[in-house]
């Protein structure tokens, strides 16, 4: 009997823990999240640390938090080990845990500006930044894109409603609707009903605007994970092939590569580790 106990003790010291660790992410505000590239990511990054940090289950919120609920349901345990990707703010370093790697490869970051058909037929040129100050631009009001645009010397009208904003834009009541290069097409179709719409055909603007993958900031340990694991795919390939997959197709489609590119500074993520760049996509390198 002392032996049997014994053999059973020594069996449960001896045999490794193999109980999922589970991530909650964060649902997408529209379509399939498990579709999405930040769920087919995540569960990359997740899959490929499988040997160092055991197996997992990667579960998706009840519904879409909105971000201004990110801190509260990072810490309140209502979801287990709460993990979203946003883009990066100085002050989000501080608040939350991150993987120090540009989810989206930085694409959110170049954008395309919709504009309306009749300007578009008037035609206008721009060949240097001083020209393109001419213009003025429409964003959401309280986005970050809108602080960004503005400090950089942009006119920019607001617009408190999405649909609102293609309106403004289609009736000339600001000339650049600058959205992100990989969700413009999708953007276009959306609101095909919006009348006078169009994509402009000649720049590209680009600030840095890195979107990382965040957690509470006791769970250091998992999201260091998370980073470990989109290193090794994007070193390995297999995350470059997974984000051609998604946006590939939409990049070609606008010419991102022909357009003329205006790079705009991002202050407020000034002084954050720039390691992250080396990850950035460029359209304009050889590939």
């Amino acid at each position: 009997m002392i032996r049997t106990a014994l053999a059973l003790i020594s069996i449960l010291i001896c045999t490794p823990s193999y109980a999922k660790t589970i991530y909650t992410l964060q649902a997408a505000f529209d379509g399939v999240t498990e579709d999405s590239y930040e769920y087919q990511a995540l569960s990359l990054a997740l899959e490929k640390t499988v040997d160092e940090f055991g197996t997992y289950q990667l579960k998706v919120t009840s519904e879409a938090v909105p971000p201004s609920r990110y801190m509260v349901e990072a810490n309140s345990g209502n979801y287990e080990n709460f993990i979203f990707a946003n883009s990066v703010k100085k002050e989000s370093l501080h608040n939350f845990s991150h993987a120090n790697f540009p989810v989206l490869l930085g694409i959110i970051g170049y954008r395309v500006p919709l504009i309306s058909k009749d300007l578009k037929a008037r035609g206008y040129s721009i060949s240097s930044r001083n020209e393109l100050m001419t213009f003025s631009m429409i964003q959401g009001k309280g986005w970050l894109d809108t602080d960004i645009l503005k400090d950089n010397g942009f006119k920019v009208h607001t617009g408190k409603y999405i649909e609102g904003l293609f309106h403004m834009v289609a009736n000339e009541r600001g000339n650049f609707f600058p959205i992100g290069a990989s969700q413009i097409n999708g953007a276009l179709t959306n609101f095909s009903h919006v009348e006078g719409l169009t994509i402009d055909e000649k720049i590209l603007l680009y600030y840095p605007l890195p979107r990382f993958f965040f957690m509470g900031t006791e769970h250091q340990n998992k999201i260091y994970r998370i980073e470990k694991g989109l290193i090794t795919a994007y070193e390995d390939g297999s995350l470059q092939r997974l984000w051609q997959q998604h946006f590939n197709q939409a990049l070609v489609s606008v010419g991102i590569s022909k357009r003329k590119l205006f790079k705009l500074r991002n202050k407020y993520i000034d002084g954050i580790d720039n390691s992250y760049e080396k990850y950035v996509f460029d359209p304009f390198a050889k590939h």
